[in-house]
């Protein structure tokens, strides 16, 4: 059996969570620094990013698949990579099916 899912890259969505926290503490430090007009602005655009960002694309692709119980031992095999900023995983693991050839 295999399959496959795209998902949000964990490492992506840390950097942009990390700049939008620095760009609120910017906007922040704005208030009663500039014109009503200008803050609020400031506000709104940062809010069009955070809504933008809960809406981002699935750019991490994962494959995944499962196979060999017919010989007696199952292999997992996965393997991700984000399109965006490259992070990857990739790994395989095998078990034996215990007493599988035991009536």
């Amino acid at each position: 059996m295999s399959a496959d899912n795209w998902a949000r890259c964990p490492r992506c969505t840390f950097r942009e969570s990390q700049r939008l926290d620095a760009q609120a503490a910017e906007v922040a430090k704005l208030y009663g620094t500039v014109s009503v007009e200008d803050f609020d602005k400031a506000r709104e655009d940062l809010e069009s990013q955070r809504k933008a960002f809960e809406n981002r694309a699935y750019t991490f692709r994962e494959d995944y698949e499962f196979f060999g119980a017919k010989d007696g031992s199952v292999t997992a095999s996965y393997s991700g990579s984000c399109e965006k900023c490259g992070l990857s995983l990739s790994f395989e693991d095998q078990h034996a099916i215990a007493d599988w050839d035991k009536p």
